[in-house]
């Protein structure tokens, strides 16, 4: 298996996607660190994982603290000796005109969204140098490349993201670690569903309003975006770096 015996940090590993990530990291023989603001959510996707016969364990933390982070990182260094690699996954969303937005707000997103990509690159990296090299997938959204009404700040953060990516990719590339970016379009998650529930038309309608919107004919499911994780975070995939993966089903290559 390819991740016999690596250890890997998922942030935003409680649901969604990252909890995708975490499964398919695991049945693949890595040893899965969950992280998730939410301990209980965390908790239950790392014994998930152990009644399958795989290893995680789970971490509570608040991806925008520095404290956090560093007890993430510490926390996974005391069980398991070393990082191979991580994923920054977890994020959120609200949806606010920009003239209705106030400064703790923005500040929130950013905060939570991209500056939680540099606090956990910062602090893992040594490590990784360490350890002869890793890799990172951080993972952004279509949001960096086309948006919507509403996402001002969320559009900002995951941009930066993708930018962000880019640079810490050149500053360790001779060094054995890659850094890559995913781009996920519309996907079946909390947050997907979260958008729903603040409209009021009925659920089922707005869903297949959302599956028609997509030139694949459907929104895309987490398992699918923790495959290109996976593939962008892989040994095998030895000669990316710095690269932007977008899979959304078509949604942004569309006029």
């Amino acid at each position: 298996m390819v991740w016999k015996g690596k250890v890997i940090i998922v942030t935003g590993g409680g649901g969604g996607i990252g909890r995708s990530v975490a499964h398919k990291f695991a049945a693949q023989g890595g040893q899965v660190v969950v992280v998730n603001r939410t301990a209980s959510k965390a908790e239950a996707v790392a014994q998930e994982i152990s009644d399958a016969g795989g290893q995680a364990i789970a971490v509570q933390a608040d991806v925008a603290l520095e404290s956090d982070v560093k007890r993430v990182v510490q926390t996974t260094l005391d069980w398991f000796g070393k990082i191979d690699v991580l994923v920054n996954n977890a994020a959120m969303c609200p949806q606010i005109r920009l003239t209705d937005m106030n400064l703790e707000q923005w500040n929130q997103v950013i905060t939570n969204n991209l500056t939680s990509v540099f606090l956990f690159c910062r602090e893992v990296i040594p490590h990784m140098l360490e350890n002869a090299g890793g890799s990172i997938v951080n993972v952004s959204s279509v949001h960096a490349l086309a948006t919507l009404d509403g996402y001002s700040a969320y559009s900002a953060s995951k941009g930066g993201i993708v930018a962000m990516t880019r640079a810490i990719a050149l500053d360790y590339a001779r060094q054995n670690i890659r850094v890559n970016t995913v781009l996920p379009g519309a996907v079946q998650t909390a947050m997907l569903e979260s958008s729903v529930k603040n409209l009021n038309t009925p659920r089922e309608e707005i869903m297949k309003q959302w599956n028609e919107a997509q030139p694949i004919g459907r929104v895309g499911q987490p398992e699918e975006i923790a495959s290109v994780i996976l593939f962008a975070a892989s040994p095998e995939n030895s000669f990316m770096t710095g690269a932007t993966l977008v899979a959304d089903g078509g949604m942004t290559a569309e006029l």
